[in-house]
C-alpha cells in the first residue's frame, strides 16, 4: 500500500534526500547535504507498506503558487505514477487553499522527469536558462505548471 505522510523531522527527510544515488541527481554541483527544515517547506513522505521510499518537496514561490519536486529512491521509482496521483489529490483535498498553482522546474538533462511531470497534466511555461550547475556545466531548466482547476480535471480523467 502506498500513501503520503507529512514529515515530522529533518532526519526522515535527510534519509531519503541524502541517499548517495538520489543526492547526486537532485543536488547542484558543490551542494552540501543541508536539508532546510524551517517550516518554509512542506515535505510529504512517500510511504510503501510503512517504509519511506521518497519525498515530495513543496515550497512557496509566492502567495498563490507552490514549487513541487518529487524524489523517489531508484529501486522504488515504479511507484511514481501512484505517488504523483497522491500528491495531486493531497493538494486538492488538504493543501492550503490560498495556493492555486503548482510549478516544477526540471533540468533539461533529465528528459524522463520532464515526461513524468507532463503525464500529470503539467503544461510547459518556459525555460529558466543556465540556472543550475550540473556536472560542471550550467544547464537550462524547463518550467512546467498546473492550476488547481486543471488538477481537478486531470484527476477526473485518470
Amino acid at each position: 500500500m502506498i500513501n503520503l505522510v507529512k514529515a515530522e523531522t529533518a532526519e526522515e527527510v535527510r534519509a531519503i534526500l541524502c541517499d548517495p544515488e538520489l543526492f547526486g541527481r537532485i543536488a547542484e554541483d558543490g551542494a552540501e547535504e543541508n536539508i532546510p527544515f524551517d517550516g518554509h517547506q512542506c515535505y510529504m513522505m512517500i510511504m510503501v507498506d510503512g517504509k519511506a521510499v521518497g519525498v515530495w518537496i513543496l515550497y512557496p514561490v509566492n502567495r498563490s503558487t507552490l514549487n513541487l519536486h518529487c524524489n523517489i529512491l531508484c529501486q522504488f521509482r515504479h511507484y511514481g505514477k501512484e505517488a504523483g496521483k497522491l500528491i495531486l489529490e493531497w493538494f486538492i483535498d488538504e493543501g492550503p487553499e490560498q495556493y492555486q498553482k503548482l510549478n516544477a522546474e526540471i533540468p533539461v538533462i533529465y528528459p524522463e522527469v520532464y515526461h513524468f511531470t507532463k503525464g500529470f497534466g503539467f503544461v510547459d511555461e518556459g525555460v529558466n536558462r543556465q540556472s543550475i550547475m550540473k556536472n560542471g556545466k550550467l544547464e537550462d531548466q524547463i518550467r512546467l505548471g498546473i492550476t488547481r482547476d486543471e488538477i481537478v480535471k486531470h484527476l477526473e480523467s485518470m
